[in-house]
């Protein structure tokens, strides 16, 4: 369990904490701890809890941000398991769980934290998220029904992609006004006795999944969240999870089996993995005959070689 915050109070006058999990960030921290720096002033505390990373991360960060606190992992932990060190250290109420790809806007922190005092049932808040090409989503979202579950980061997405389960699981346009059950994980200010409520993430999650199960134990707890329109962050996306195609899919689908045994127990955990290996090798089928008649990806050879990868290891490694 984490230790509680010593601070669990929420007023304006006190000091809120951003904790920032970084994994090969060079590229993105720079601008992500400025802008914190910018909207927090002296009155925010700032923690980086940096997942070893090999690309200079944690020295850019102690060159460029002395006051900042900083812990380097001995190893890649996750980032769920990297958030609660971050957590355990933070002093402050709200804590901002933040991705390093994300840049938040002037007021966010001020937005999120009157919010959050503004309505007690609330243990956590997001901000709208812009994308690079600055139009805004909401990250919004319900939690997954069993077709939802099944069909999400498989082919079914794609051609499904307009029916009803996965418009209300995206909680698109064509669900108006619905309140969100979980909240996507960029950015997000949780209220610290929330947080010491559930213990903080589910280490167990490598990456992907994590802020959903989070947000499934604050609702079993009693709290809810929601989504403050006033406050805007950018987020790039993907920057955390690496160039390596095969082990993102690996991550996610691991993630996947692990919250839907959590969630329906572990006779569908195992239904929904021997599944997705079946529509993998359908996939599979596709990219080979795309290869024989000369279509699809621009390096159909090597798409085809990671497709293989993904269906062997749904099919004989996925434990590993």
């Amino acid at each position: 369990m984490l230790a509680p915050p010593r601070r669990v109070g929420l007023t304006h006058a006190m000091r809120a904490s951003a904790v920032v999990v970084t994994h090969q960030s060079a590229g993105h921290i720079g601008a992500c701890l400025e802008a914190l720096r910018a909207d927090g002033g002296g009155e925010l505390e700032i923690i980086v809890v940096d997942n070893r990373s090999s690309d200079g991360t944690a020295e850019q960060v102690r060159a460029q941000f002395p006051a900042v606190t900083l812990r380097v992992t001995h190893r890649n932990i996750g980032y769920g398991a990297a958030a609660n060190i971050g957590i355990g250290l933070a002093t402050g109420d709200p804590i901002l769980v933040l991705n390093a790809d994300a840049v938040v806007e002037r007021g966010l922190i001020a937005a999120v934290g009157a919010r959050l005092e503004a309505d007690p049932s609330l243990g956590c808040v997001s901000p709208v998220h812009l994308d690079a090409d600055g139009s805004s989503r909401s990250p919004a979202r319900a939690f997954p029904s069993i077709g939802a579950a099944i069909a999400d980061g498989t082919m079914l997405e794609h051609w499904l992609r307009g029916s009803a389960v996965l418009r209300s699981y995206y909680r698109d346009a064509a669900v108006p006004d619905a309140p969100p059950d979980w909240l996507d994980g960029a950015c997000l200010a949780f209220r610290a006795r929330a947080l010491r409520d559930v213990g903080g993430f589910d280490a167990g999650y490598f990456m992907y999944s994590e802020e959903l199960d989070l947000h499934r134990a604050l609702r079993a707890a009693g709290w809810t969240c929601a989504v403050e329109e006033t406050a805007r962050v950018r987020h790039v996306g993907g920057a955390s999870a690496g160039r390596d195609v095969v082990a993102r899919e690996r991550n996610f689908f691991r993630s996947r089996y692990r919250f839907a045994g959590k969630m329906w127990g572990r006779p569908f955990a195992v239904f929904l993995r021997l599944f997705v290996a079946l529509v993998n090798l359908v996939r599979l089928a596709e990219q080979l005959l795309r290869l024989l008649l000369g279509r699809g990806a621009p390096s159909p050879r090597a798409e085809a070689g990671r497709i293989a990868r993904v269906t062997l290891w749904q099919w004989f490694g996925w434990r590993r």
